[in-house]
């Protein structure tokens, strides 16, 4: 009988150690924790863009001023020329003031782009400084479901280490064909064998029991089974 009582501990225990193992995937801050981490990520992949639009401008940035130095020490050498005497053909000069003015039009042009260039990086910093603001808020706060998702977890695991050293201490006092046969019903059964008998119920299905099983149950070395769902029997009473 002792066996017996064993073996109905044993399946309790396997049996709290499968739902502690489904709370374990469902730990709710484990799920904010997830939850949150990907909002950060979603930010992130919002602010990347932004990021590498910003460093393709400031490279644009860069050639237009240059192009707009080189076209600035252009004008002042042509204005030299112009206006320092060297120069008395008439035509010549006539094709110089041209040049000129060429050079200024696209001096104007270069100056208009840089300024565009300089609006649209302003907006986008500023949109950039935002999320990043953003996102950093929101890094902070992962870190503290983070935090909370661990303690939980971890407190999660000693329970579930403690239910399977129990477990094992069981395990081991239960006579080997004893066990193999609560293998056998646990497989076939599909879970749920072990039927603890009280007030003459099967505890498994509820059926009343005739007053004859109690007499076979204490019999030693006798196992019992419930005519209606087939689990093995066991006195709880």
């Amino acid at each position: 009988m002792e066996q017996l009582k064993l073996l109905w501990q044993l399946q309790e225990l396997e049996r709290e150690i499968a739902r502690k193992e489904t709370e374990m995937q469902n730990i709710p801050s484990v799920n904010a924790y997830r939850a949150r981490k990907k909002e950060v990520a979603a930010l992130q992949d919002t602010l990347r863009p932004y990021a590498e639009t910003m460093d393709a401008a400031r490279k644009k940035m860069r050639r237009a001023e240059l192009d707009l130095c080189n076209i600035n020490g252009a004008i002042a050498d042509l204005n030299k020329k112009l206006y320092g005497g060297a120069v008395h053909n008439t035509r010549e000069l006539e094709g110089m003031e041209k040049k000129m003015l060429s050079m200024k039009a696209e001096q104007s042009a270069i100056e208009d782009n840089i300024l565009t260039i300089m609006e649209e990086l302003e907006k986008d910093e500023f949109k950039s400084s935002e999320l990043g603001r953003e996102t950093d808020a929101e890094q902070e706060r992962l870190q503290q479901v983070k935090t909370q998702a661990q303690k939980d977890m971890q407190l999660a695991r000693q329970v579930l280490d403690d239910l399977n050293r129990r477990r094992e201490s069981i395990t081991q006092r239960v006579e080997a064909p004893l066990l193999q046969k609560y293998k056998e019903l646990k497989a076939k059964m599909h879970g749920q064998c072990i039927s603890l008998v009280q007030n003459s119920f099967c505890g498994i299905c509820n059926v009343s029991l005739p007053s004859a099983f109690r007499a076979r149950i204490l019999t030693p070395g006798q196992l019992v089974f419930c005519e209606n769902c087939g689990s093995l029997l066991v006195l709880g009473d």
